[in-house]
């Protein structure tokens, strides 16, 4: 790995972890009596993870779209109004 990516890595991973940290104690409260109900700490994280997959997701497809050209501009096919008209007809 470059050095750029472990500081990029670092950046993200650190805070995620101090707040999976501060919100797993209860924000200084102990963690069963916080959440007291198993079910809702494994939904939550179900669906937490589940939103952060289908943002990345979605993320991969718009950076895929742009790399291939999809979100490229179409040319305007309005015909310019000082031109002159072409006849069709004649060869």
């Amino acid at each position: 790995m470059s050095r750029k990516t472990i500081i990029v890595l670092a950046c993200v991973l650190i805070p995620v972890a101090i707040l999976v940290l501060l919100a797993a104690t209860g924000w200084g409260g102990g963690w069963f009596e916080q959440f007291p109900n198993a079910n809702f700490v494994i939904a939550f994280a179900i669906g937490a993870t589940l939103t952060v997959l289908l943002a990345a997701g979605l993320m991969a497809l718009v950076f895929i779209s742009s790399r291939r050209g999809f979100d490229d501009g179409t040319e305007n096919e309005m015909k310019d109004p000082n031109s002159p008209p072409k006849d069709s007809d004649g060869p």
